[in-house]
């Protein structure tokens, strides 16, 4: 090791100023427009960020063609379409003929399922009207005291669907109807008839108007009334029936005029509106009363002369 002491660094001398060289300056005082200017501050400019979007946006390799192929700085790779082997179906080794007949047959086939599946369809929605009407008529034709009207009606020799159609006409199965005039119950009767009828079944003496609204005594003496009008008429239910409604005593003046019935027996016009209507509302509501509660067809009446 070396004891020897470095050598001290030597200090740099600075030149004189030469006063001669020195150029004088713009006087201090004197301003210009060039000076007087307020010089705008330097705008800082802020680097641009593109270069590293590109350098992230080109991380990607598969993106990085995407892009350059989207700028055509290269081809676009052709697309290799892979060759289909053609497969024939089971009927492509039989004959033309023979295949345009099998095809024949298939479109005969298709015809005839439609027309069978149309026909099934068409039956179904005809048989559904069918009984969505049945039943519309039993709503508007109920039957209640079948119990009563059934023996009475058989034993005076009536069809049961006429004095069910003639309840339902006349009070609509309600026991204490009245009407304007004074009829009264189930079937209607006047005080003056209700009373003949008593006498005739010898009641008279435990016979009350009140008694009209029991639904057993109303159907009672209805049914004897109209199994009267039934042997006085012959059991024409088109007479019975208007002589129930308007009298017997009108029944027998309309069947002497010729211009009502042309043999004195058949009525062939009712002359009063109401009574018509009433009419062929009850022999309506009759054949519907045989169509669903009563098919089995029931005696003649008797034309046996009333007592």
């Amino acid at each position: 090791m070396n004891d020897t002491p470095s050598p001290a660094p030597q200090r740099r001398r600075r030149r004189p100023i030469d006063p001669d060289a020195v150029q004088p300056s713009e006087p201090v005082g004197e301003l210009t427009r060039e000076n007087a200017r307020p010089q705008a501050a330097p705008q800082r400019t802020r680097p641009s960020a593109a270069p590293q979007f590109e350098r992230a946006r080109s991380s990607d390799p598969r993106e990085e063609i995407v892009r350059r192929r989207r700028q055509g700085e290269m081809a676009p790779r052709p697309v290799s379409r892979k060759k289909t082997k053609r497969t024939h179906g089971p009927l492509a080794s039989l004959p033309a003929p023979l295949r345009i007949a099998i095809f024949a047959v298939l479109i005969i086939a298709f015809f005839v399922c439609a027309v069978f599946i149309t026909k099934s369809y068409l039956a179904a929605m005809e048989e559904r009207r069918r009984l969505e009407a049945e039943a519309a008529e039993r709503a508007q034709h109920p039957l209640y005291y079948a119990d009563i009207i059934v023996p009475y009606a058989q034993a005076q020799g009536l069809d049961p669907a006429l004095v069910c159609a003639v309840v339902l006409c006349e009070s609509s199965f309600d026991p204490h109807a009245e009407s304007h005039l004074g009829a009264r119950g189930l079937m209607q009767l006047m005080p003056d008839t209700a009373q003949w009828v008593a006498e005739k079944l010898d009641e008279d003496g435990s016979y009350t108007i009140d008694s009209l609204y029991d639904p057993e005594t109303n159907i009672r003496y209805g049914t004897w009334y109209l199994g009267y009008l039934s042997r006085r008429f012959g059991g024409d239910a088109t007479k019975i029936v208007c002589a129930y409604h308007a009298g017997q005593g009108n029944v027998d003046s309309w069947l002497s005029n010729p211009k009502y019935s042309a043999d004195g027996v058949t009525l062939t016009t009712i002359p009063t509106q109401d009574t018509a209507t009433y009419a062929a509302r009850v022999l309506r509501a009759r054949d519907v009363y045989r169509k669903h509660y009563f098919p089995v067809a029931t005696p003649e009446p008797s034309a046996s002369p009333a007592p």
